[in-house]
């Protein structure tokens, strides 16, 4: 005992780890994380396989990692501590300038074990770009395809020095070229030169991987532009505005003294918003609005395209559209473009950057339907079947490039 009271920090030191492992064997399991906006890891189901083969192992560690007590305040910590040691970047995203948070996108052979979701392999890439290939190639349709470019590539003069992110210009430039090359009938609608005359307004959100609906409305313009059709004006939609928003780069690297975004949105009216939802999860979408059977799944139908619940909540950019439903179709009588005796129809394959892009679409079509593949339950043989007036595939370039198994269910 004399020996031990020799090494108080030592003790100290023990007593804390002790007291900490404690704390959190007795501590509750939680199912979400609102800070980092991600599911946490629950503890994963013991057997002779899984241990042998090491996926037991893994997954323990992982479910020990994400239910650590505290784990929040431990990634504010750390963050603090790298600033003091005066490093820029944590966990993939870069810290630019002007409070302006930039995910540092690379493109590699081979991806290390632990690499973060900003780390992609180049075949992943390449398989994104043969599963549009076998797309195009399936229907006889005009087809238009746009890669949105991420905050980086945009915005020049927040950007530090030698930053190491993928050239997203000459890539994007390069997929356009090849699925050009495949199918003479593809539109491309490149939006860099049109968010590029913006650069200096608030066109991408500072703490988030999404652009904001300045900069979706910009992008939106351009798109009506190429297709010969009339935008609507911002002048002619009602503003409301929504303060401190920390997004999902913020929940990554939460960088000491980082100001909260705004998100601005437009209270745009439709006639029907019928999307698929999980009511077991969300057992209050059935009170706010009408279960309905239509396009043989069961929708849940709305008269707005904005879940106001969410601006309450970390995670408001899910507001728009309520969420990313896999399946949704919205009617609307707002339609600059209408022609008497015709209904103008779009289909668009989509991630959550089109979800701010959406509600101006409304003033050109007077039928959308919304596909994100990721949570589809209907098969896209079957969509193609309806006549739509225009096909539109719009992906950020980062999802692009790391979603190839969700995109490879463009071809069933």
């Amino acid at each position: 005992m004399k020996n031990i009271l020799k090494y108080p920090i030592a003790l100290l030191f023990g007593a804390f780890v002790m007291v900490v492992f404690l704390v959190d064997v007795f501590n509750a399991d939680k199912a979400r994380s609102e800070f980092e906006n991600i599911q946490l890891a629950q503890k994963p189901s013991f057997s002779w396989s899984t241990f042998a083969d090491g996926s037991f192992g893994n997954a323990y560690v992982k479910y020990i990692n994400e239910q650590f007590i505290g784990r929040d305040d431990w990634i504010t910590l750390k963050a603090s501590a790298d600033m003091g040691l005066g490093r820029t970047e944590g966990h993939g995203i870069v810290y630019g300038k002007d409070h302006q948070l930039l995910e540092k996108l690379q493109v590699v052979d081979t991806r290390t074990p632990g690499a973060g979701t900003n780390v992609v392999e180049q075949k992943s890439m390449d398989r994104s770009v043969n599963v549009m290939k076998s797309f195009l190639s399936m229907y006889d349709k005009d087809i238009t395809f746009s890669l949105v470019p991420n905050a980086y590539a945009v915005l020049d003069d927040k950007v530090p020095y030698a930053f190491p992110g993928v050239n997203q210009q000459k890539e994007t430039e390069r997929i356009y070229s090849e699925l050009s090359q495949a199918d003479d009938r593809l539109t491309t609608i490149d939006f860099s030169d049109a968010l590029k005359e913006h650069a200096d307004e608030y066109i991408y959100y500072r703490t988030d991987h999404h652009w904001t609906t300045l900069g979706a409305y910009y992008a939106y313009v351009e798109y009506c532009h190429e297709k010969g059709l009339t935008p609507v004006e911002l002048s002619e939609l009602d503003k409301n505005e929504v303060s401190d928003f920390y997004g999902t780069f913020y929940s990554k690297a939460k960088r000491p003294g980082q100001p909260a975004d705004t998100i601005t949105w437009y209270d745009i009216p439709v006639d029907n918003f019928a999307f698929t939802a999980n009511l077991n999860q969300d057992k209050e979408l059935a009170q706010l609005g009408t279960v309905v059977e239509q396009d043989g799944m069961e929708l849940v139908s709305m008269n707005s395209l904005i879940d106001q619940r969410k601006f309450a909540v970390r995670d408001k950019y899910a507001a728009f559209t309520w969420g990313n439903p896999g399946y949704s179709r919205i009617k609307s009588s707002n339609n600059l473009n209408h022609e008497e005796g015709k209904t103008s129809k779009l289909l668009i394959f989509k991630d959550s950057y089109a979800n701010s892009m959406i509600p101006y679409l409304t003033y050109n079509y007077d039928e959308i339907v919304v596909v994100d593949l990721r949570y589809l339950s209907k098969s896209v043989k079957e969509l193609m079947q309806e006549n739509f007036d225009d096909v539109f595939v719009m992906y950020n370039f980062s999802t692009f490039l790391s979603e190839a198994s969700s995109l490879a269910r463009l071809k069933f």
